[in-house]
């Protein structure tokens, strides 16, 4: 390991988060589930959670997030997975925009 392994692990995850925003983005492109004429996982956002929660781990295994910002991403967390769970109970247009905004702020946490 060297010194330049935080910076390039941060690089990586800045790179996961832009795919991952892309992903997001491509979603909400066709109301039909198909974005560039690819059709979508209804399991997407689910897929997309567990990324962003790997994320989370690694930047506070890694000392990018401190402990004081533990209650905020548990409560994140919270709310972002029942709003996943709740989406591939009920796949409708506004519940993909739901987990996608939620997706979203939940990373928007992690890359601040």
């Amino acid at each position: 390991m060297t010194r330049f392994f935080p910076m390039k692990l941060t690089a990586r995850c800045a790179l996961a988060g832009l795919a991952l925003a892309g992903v997001l983005s491509a979603s909400s492109a066709k109301a039909d589930g198909t974005a560039f004429g690819v059709p979508l996982s209804p399991n997407a956002h689910l897929y997309s959670y567990f990324i962003i929660n790997g994320m989370a781990r690694g930047a506070f295994l890694l000392g990018q997030l401190h402990q004081k910002d533990m209650p905020t991403l548990i409560q994140m967390d919270e709310v972002t997975r029942k709003a996943v769970i709740h989406n591939l109970d009920s796949q409708t247009i506004r519940s993909d925009f739901k987990a996608e905004q939620i997706l979203t702020r939940y990373l928007g946490l992690i890359l601040k």
